[in-house]
């Protein structure tokens, strides 16, 4: 299911009931608003009786933590304030044995993290709803290492987390990203990660949200494009 939906309808009850027992998946670059929808999601399933977890999803740091300071030690990563917040710099890439490393590492580290944050949630019979997740860990590795293909052993293995769920790509140009939140590193990081993401996008046949609109119309927007997922999925288990 792919393309951009862009004109807001008011969001039936039934499409929101529907989503119990899902985990939806909320991605893109910063300043789309994926926090701000994501609690709306939460708040209006509460309201409805549905138990539903929120999840903030990034950085999964276990076995990877050690590497990490490693690769702090000798060049491969550095630590930058930027807006007063502090922000770590990779460069994986510049070597094929460390993005490899790297990427398996961080790949085992979000399967374990995801056992207790997501799966073991969804087992108990909660909605899921993740701001941020394994679309954003696929982006971030592919910013690191330099490595694309998703084709890689390392994210079929991340991509398996997604069975059962409902994705939404959230995008804006980079200069309203910019402008929304501005302790982004640079106009460079997010034009490389909004092309990321779209390939990501356009490869898995996600459906990629225009942001750009209220907040109001990009919420109708989702429920529509997660109402449609529901059915897809319907038709392909029938």
């Amino acid at each position: 299911m792919r393309g951009t939906v862009t004109n807001g309808k008011t969001a039936d009850v039934n499409s929101l009931r529907q989503l119990r027992g899902y985990l939806i998946c909320l991605s893109g670059i910063d300043g789309t608003g994926k926090t701000t929808l994501a609690m709306k999601l939460k708040s209006e399933l509460d309201l409805l009786g549905v138990r539903c977890k929120y999840e903030w999803f990034r950085n999964a740091r276990l076995l990877s933590l050690p590497f990490l300071a490693l690769c702090y030690l000798t060049g491969f990563a550095e630590l930058t304030t930027i807006k007063g917040k502090r922000a770590g710099i990779y460069y994986f890439y510049k070597s094929k044995p460390v993005a490899r490393v790297w990427l398996w590492i961080s790949a085992i580290d979000m399967l374990v993290v995801s056992i207790w944050k997501i799966k073991l949630p969804l087992w108990r019979g909660n909605t899921v709803v993740a701001d941020r997740y394994v679309i954003d860990a696929l982006v971030d590795l592919m910013s690191d290492t330099g490595i694309t293909d998703l084709n890689s052993y390392a994210f079929k293995l991340v991509l398996r987390l997604l069975d059962r769920s409902l994705v939404a790509v959230l995008m804006v140009d980079e200069e309203e990203s910019l402008r929304r939140k501005d302790d982004s590193i640079s106009l460079a990081y997010l034009t490389e990660r909004r092309k990321l993401y779209l390939s990501v996008a356009r490869q898995l046949r996600i459906p990629v949200l225009d942001a750009k609109p209220p907040i109001e119309v990009v919420w109708f927007n989702l429920i529509k494009v997660l109402d449609r997922q529901i059915a897809q999925t319907a038709r392909d288990q029938s």
